[in-house]
């Protein structure tokens, strides 16, 4: 006669031998699945594959005829929107270099004549400091920078501090 203990060995037994069966079927099912997916996977692409291919070209060539139609519109559409722009934006960027060159003017005239060794314009809103045939022209009431330490006709270049 069994013992429970006997029993409990046997179905631990049997379990242990269905589990390694199970786990052996399992990986041959899985091992069989893979090839013959792969098997499809390779059938399907050697007789699909090249029809697709030629879908494609074909579709390109469809599609080019458009393509090119779009790329001239795009370009039409480019050139009618520069048309419209060009005298909007045009002003606007000359407005635009006006106030840079303003705005630029006191630091041009503050750091300009520093460079260029004519101490007594730092900061003069009459300085000038151009080059026209070689001569360095300063400003118009000094044509090549005051004699003196001190110019007579300094103006600030900045405004009144309130």
């Amino acid at each position: 006669m069994s013992t429970p203990e006997d029993w409990v060995r046997e179905v631990s037994e049997f379990l242990q031998v269905s589990t390694r069966i199970t786990e052996s079927w399992l990986t041959q099912t899985l091992d069989t699945t893979l090839k013959a997916a792969d098997a499809i996977a390779d059938e399907i692409e050697q007789r699909v594959g090249p029809t697709l291919e030629d879908w494609a070209t074909d579709l390109h060539k469809a599609i080019e005829p458009l393509e090119t139609q779009l790329d001239a519109e795009a370009e039409r559409m480019a050139a009618e929107i520069t048309e419209v722009m060009t005298p909007i934006v045009t002003p606007l960027v000359a407005s635009l270099e006006v106030w840079f060159e303003a705005l630029s003017t006191p630091i041009n005239n503050t750091v300009d004549p520093w460079v260029n060794e004519h101490p007594a314009c730092i900061g003069c809103r009459h300085y000038y400091g151009q080059a026209h045939g070689g001569h360095l022209l300063i400003c118009a009431m000094h044509p090549y920078g005051p004699e003196d330490e001190k110019c007579s006709d300094w103006e600030s270049v900045w405004p009144p501090q309130p």
